[in-house]
């Protein structure tokens, strides 16, 4: 019997600099009960260093985490890329650090890129610089996306930076993302108006982005899956067997 799972498939932790300290799982995982939200997409800048405490976290709750990694391509596009399990999503890590550059962070510039138990408390710092664009284009990314079958979806596609549309113009043929992402910031039916190629082409999800607990506030992305499972999500992407994906203001 397939049901709806409200969804957020753009959450960071207190990982990505730009995000606040008290993204830490217990906080997101509480505001995501609160939220009524089922699956929660966890992706903060090129790294994937918080996975394992939230989805640890997570046990204890009803939700669905989707273990991802917002990438930085080389084009300065933003790619939410997910994966099945820690294990491809930590190969993927791998294959990705190889590609940033060698810098380190400078918090008191970009802020803090703490690292975190279950609890929420902190027991590190990244010192690679993580808001820094990896020299990997869209396509190799996708490409790799693709051989740890994994889920690849353009981010914020409606801004006008850090995102496929604003960098490049259009949605090339040959990438063949899973779905694009809208941010919060535009509707769906200006979103119909001002991208009807998109909407009519690609499966379309609107995502919180949240930085912050309050933006998690947000809800207009439904999937239709029998459970809430990662294989299921993929099918919910495909149109396969009556699974899709559902928007509501």
């Amino acid at each position: 019997m397939l049901r709806e799972f409200p969804a957020d498939l753009h959450v960071h932790t207190c990982l990505s600099p730009c995000a606040d300290p008290e993204m830490v799982p217990p906080n997101i995982l509480n505001m995501a009960n609160l939220m009524g939200i089922k699956i929660v997409g966890v992706c903060d800048h090129n790294s994937a260093g918080n996975l394992e405490a939230i989805m640890i976290a997570s046990r204890t709750y009803d939700i669905l985490i989707l273990p991802g990694i917002e990438v930085q391509s080389t084009e300065e596009i933003h790619i939410l890329c997910f994966f099945e399990n820690l294990k491809k999503t930590f190969e993927f890590q791998e294959f990705l650090y190889r590609h940033l550059p060698d810098k380190k962070n400078r918090p008191e510039y970009f802020g803090h890129q703490h690292v975190v138990d279950f609890r929420g408390n902190v027991t590190g710092e990244e010192e690679k610089l993580l808001i820094a664009s990896a020299a990997l284009s869209v396509d190799e990314i996708s490409k790799k996306v693709i051989e740890l079958g994994g889920i690849f979806i353009p981010a914020h596609v409606d801004r006008r930076t850090f995102s496929i549309l604003g960098q490049l113009g259009f949605i090339p043929d040959y990438l063949e993302p899973d779905a694009v992402e809208f941010s919060r910031n535009i509707t769906l039916e200006e979103a119909r108006v001002k991208f009807p190629d998109i909407i009519g082409k690609y499966p379309v999800v609107f995502s919180s982005d949240a930085h912050r607990l309050e933006d998690m506030v947000f809800q207009k992305t439904y999937l239709l899956l029998e459970e809430p499972t990662f294989e299921e999500i993929k099918r919910a992407f495909k149109g396969i067997d009556g699974r899709r994906v559902i928007l509501k203001e």
